[in-house]
Formats: structure tokens, sequence, C-alpha cells
């Protein structure tokens, strides 16, 4: 019998060989729960369910928290001015109805919030379904204090830093629990960058100290509720890699080109962590007038290099979409075949 898009992507998720690599574009299905709640979804300005004020930045096809917004300076004010949002009080039923039916992967592109143009939902479609959980407790942390006070926080008071994260990650396990109770996805997509361009926003082992026992309670509260964890950093992380798989991390994306040791770190970790992603988009997907010539040689490279022995997952996450059309036409000429021709 013939593997739907969902059962084939679910082989790579559990580390092992699918029948082809499994596509974001092709294979997988997005969701939101309440994205209002993490952040602000008009094209214009607003605030989310925390009184975070965001800015729409068309460039990239998304908000970003208003520049100069500064809620508090100090961290210890984390426990005056953080106030999070009541669970309880919203009618998860109705809304995972609204949410199912939006076309999530048109919102991430910059349409905005809007419906499927067929008035079907999720689960109509034999693809895999990602639930993004978008701000992560470090995201959420600069988007109050700005990034300066945020990472001098960290260097200054880690305990305090570390008592903030603890509630935040509590409130994150919560906002899952409602998400298995209310939607029936595959996958938890839950975002919070770590990383810069070409190093970490802390020190490895800060980053051990306060973030890592933290992002394991959710990891196992994931698994306990029946869901694969995939967790989407930006920028550099290689050093963190191995951590990621020890907590029993499923799955890691964007794995951008700054990280340049990949392809041995997919040997090592390949049993226990999916890599998704890998892409150049700095200097190629996302650069303006990116030729096909450029796109179909950077979706080779990768391929190449973190496709082979399974456990991948092609997910080139960006800022630009201009890309999309020739990267489809090598994906079906040459990465939908890539497994078969191995053989």
């Amino acid at each position: 019998m013939e593997l739907t898009p969902r059962e084939n992507a679910l082989i790579a998720y559990r580390h092992q060989t699918p029948a082809w690599i499994p596509c974001f574009y092709t294979d997988i299905i997005l969701t939101q729960a309440c994205p209002d709640m993490e952040r602000y979804t008009g094209h214009t300005k607003g605030k989310d369910y925390f009184d975070i004020e965001w800015t729409y930045e068309p460039n990239i096809h998304a908000p970003m928290p208003t520049p100069g917004n500064i809620i508090f300076e100090e961290i210890e004010d984390w426990r005056t001015y953080v106030k999070l949002p009541d669970l309880e009080a919203i009618d998860w039923k109705k809304q995972a109805e609204i949410d199912t039916h939006t076309d999530f992967q048109a919102f991430v592109m910059g349409a905005g919030i809007v419906p499927f143009k067929d008035g079907s939902s999720i689960y109509d479609t034999n693809k895999l379904k990602v639930c993004m959980i978008l701000n992560g407790p470090f995201e959420r942390l600069h988007s109050y204090m700005g990034f300066e006070n945020a990472l001098m926080a960290l260097a200054i008071d880690p305990e305090e830093c570390n008592a903030y994260f603890e509630t935040l990650f509590n409130w994150k396990i919560e906002y899952i629990k409602k998400i298995a109770e209310y939607y029936d996805v595959d996958v938890i997509n839950f975002h919070d960058d770590y990383g810069a361009a070409d190093r970490m926003f802390m020190r490895p082992e800060l980053w051990r100290q306060i973030i890592k026992p933290h992002l394991k309670r959710v990891v196992d509260a994931c698994h306990e509720l029946g869901l694969i964890y995939q967790h989407h950093s930006c920028g550099y992380v290689e050093p963190i890699l191995p951590d990621m798989a020890e907590i029993g991390v499923d799955a890691i994306d964007t794995l951008q080109a700054c990280n340049t040791h990949l392809q041995e770190l997919k040997k090592q970790l390949g049993d226990r962590l999916t890599f998704c992603g890998g892409f150049d988009n700095q200097h190629v997907l996302d650069v303006p007038g990116v030729t096909p010539e450029e796109v179909k040689k950077e979706y080779r490279r990768v391929i190449d290099a973190l496709a082979p022995g399974g456990s991948y997952v092609i997910y080139p996450i960006g800022g630009a979409f201009d890309f999309v059309p020739a990267f489809l036409e090598e994906h079906f000429q040459y990465g939908m075949g890539f497994y078969a021709n191995q053989h």
C-alpha cells in the first residue's frame, strides 16, 4: 500500500529512512492554537495577550516587537509585569474550529489570518499536522526587556532568570495540554531562538544551567501526551545539538547554514534527532534576484549532505519565498527519488 505524506513523514521523525524526503511545502500542514495570544497577527500594529506591542514588518511577512517598547529593565521586575494569559478563559472548542480551518502556510507567507479557500480544515488532508508555538520563554523575555537587558539579566542574575523560566515553561506546558485536548496534531513545533548568525546568545554552559532542564520538562510533557517535539531555533546552535538529543527532542529546525558541521553532527545524532532544514537563506534562498540555478544547487548541496540515512525533513523556512518554484521543481526532479536511487 502506498504511504500517505503523513505516514512517510512520521518515518523520518522516527529517525528512519522514508520512501521519499518529506518536504515542508508538500507533506506538512501547519496550525497554531489561538495565534493572537502569542503575537499580533495583523498587518499594522497591535498587542498580544501578554500586552506586548508588535509592529508588522512587510519585508519578512511577520510582526516584530515594536522597537523601544521596553516593559521593564530589571529582571526581578518580571514578577510585577509578566501577566500570563488565562488559558481557562478561552473557549478552546470554538478557537480550535477557527484555527484548524485557517491557512497558516498562507499566514507564514504574509497573507494574514485567512481560511482555506475551499473551506477545508487541516483534518481534510493526509499531511503531517504540525502546531507551531511561537515566542518561547527566552524570546518572550527579550520582548519584555529588550535584547540587551535580557542578555545582561542572564549574565548578572541567572537565579532570577531561572525563576522566570520556570514560570514561563510551566505556562507553556499547560498551553500544550490544551492543544493536545482540542487539536488533533502530530507535532509540536516549539519556537525559542538561542543563536545569532555566528554564536549563541548565551554561553552553552549557561543555556544548560537555566534553560535545558525546563526545556526537558516540555519535551517530556509532549511525549506523555503522544506528541512529537520539534524545536525551532534560528542561528548558530551546534554546541547544544547533542543536548537536544539527550533530553529527547525529536527534531530540530531550521539548522541554518551558519552551523557548519551539520553533516558530521547528523551522522552522530541522526538515530535520535531528526534534522530539519540546513539551507543557506542568508546567502542564497532569501537573496533578492536569486536564480533558479542557484536555488537548485543549494537544494542539492543540502540534500546530498543531510538526507542520507533518513531522519531528515526539508524545512527551508526564511523571510522570502521567491525561491519556492525552483526549489519545488528540484524537489520533484531530484529529492522525491533520492532514496529510491540510492538502492
